[in-house]
């Protein structure tokens, strides 16, 4: 406890950050892997992990909401309960004798909280930055992408060596460490919740007026809803890609480590880019990004070109993300960011998983892996053309406390 106070908060959010997303590889990087072991085909999936995309566009708000409007919830407490969520239907899918239908059901749930968990991450991060505190968001999410990669490698030997269901247990030991993390950060929310409340009183807004009131927004949300859509679906089928070219399980841990650690590079430099051109600039380059990547995987026809082209994830979802972060914090009034980050998250995040599982799995099962990836190129390549046509008029340069 003493130890972990004489840790600098922008470390400690560091921490937190790479604990989350440890525990992410294991629904991101091999839930197909787990899945497919647990006994369901690739529509099941696609319909278990857009389900719970799908859930989660309406919990995202909903749970933002609630943060806002019950003086006892604040965003680190928000994270305490998901967390705690987590742990306990991870723990019953390891432990319970269960059917196809339970699986299904169990894990869609799971997914759809651990889609909730990154705008409130986020709203914790910018908390600390708006009160002063010296922390660098891209910084904290980098190292996130780094620990998130490290621990694919190592887990697809893991996996390799052993059997998928292992997953489970080591799962609820990192999800453990992550709620303890959490639990001993500072909560500056609920030392002010009394005078948010009024704030919130006197600006009760729903999310859709959030939207309408800022277009360029809304059409930002809806070009990256259309590129994760088919990054999503290329990043939950990575498994097949690797497969499809020859690949094994230990190569597959070595793609997730490559797409990871790609991120890491880009977020280190971001509070850099950010001193020099405007979030909406950044957000457009990695909309050029997210369509490069996926004409390499297309036109992949071995294992060096596919991991060239998931090395790409760097730039562009691992710009988009602090960039995206930042933006919202730079346009979006301070007593509606938390609900604002979860907007954002909602379409970007939540609504593209869910579409892009659903049409990945279905497309997988009738037209083949080529079909899937040729989709996923058309919806980035939409998506890229409504980002990069939209004017700069928000999101100016920005100086890091």
């Amino acid at each position: 406890m003493k130890l972990w106070k004489n840790i600098p908060v922008k470390h400690q959010y560091s921490i937190v950050q790479m604990l989350y997303w440890i525990s992410c590889s294991m629904l991101a990087g091999y839930g197909v892997l787990y899945l497919q072991y647990r006994g369901l085909s690739s529509t099941m999936i696609g319909v278990v992990v857009g389900g719970g995309a799908g859930i989660s566009i309406v919990a995202q708000p909903l749970i933002a909401q609630l943060t806002e409007k019950i003086k006892y919830l604040t965003v680190k407490r928000t994270l305490q309960i998901l967390t705690l969520c987590m742990i306990g239907l991870f723990a019953g899918l390891t432990v319970l004798p269960l059917s196809e239908a339970g699986v299904m059901v169990l894990y869609t749930l799971l997914y759809m909280l651990n889609t909730c968990v990154p705008p409130f991450l986020s709203a914790m991060g910018m908390e600390f930055f708006n009160r002063g505190y010296y922390l660098d968001f891209g910084k904290s999410r980098g190292l996130g992408s780094i620990a998130y990669a490290a621990f694919a490698a190592v887990l697809g030997i893991l996996i390799e060596k052993t059997y998928p269901g292992i997953m489970g247990y080591v799962y609820l030991v990192w999800a453990a460490l992550l709620f303890f993390a959490i639990s001993m950060m500072e909560d500056l929310d609920a030392k002010e919740k009394t005078v948010k409340q009024t704030a919130h009183k006197n600006s009760d807004v729903s999310m859709f007026q959030i939207i309408r009131a800022n277009l360029v927004m809304l059409w930002m949300m809806v070009g990256f809803c259309l590129m994760n859509m088919g990054n999503q679906a290329a990043v939950t089928y990575m498994v097949d890609i690797i497969n499809s070219l020859g690949g094994s399980n230990s190569v597959l841990g070595v793609a997730n480590f490559v797409s990871a650690a790609s991120e890491m590079p880009i977020m280190l430099l971001f509070a850099y880019l950010l001193t020099k051109t405007s979030c909406v600039r950044l957000l457009k380059i990695s909309a050029v990004f997210y369509v490069m990547k996926l004409i390499v995987l297309l036109c992949a026809g071995n294992l060096p070109a596919a991991i060239i082209g998931l090395g790409m994830q760097g730039l562009c979802f691992g710009l988009f993300t602090p960039a995206a972060v930042y933006y919202v914090n730079s346009t979006i009034e301070p007593e509606k960011r938390v609900k604002g980050q979860a907007v954002f998250s909602m379409i970007t995040s939540g609504a593209a998983t869910c579409g892009g599982n659903f049409i990945g799995g279905w497309l997988q099962d009738l037209f083949g892996l080529k079909m899937l990836l040729l989709t996923c190129t058309a919806l980035a390549a939409l998506g890229a053309m409504i980002v990069i046509v939209l004017p700069e008029k928000s999101g100016s340069k920005m100086k890091l406390k």
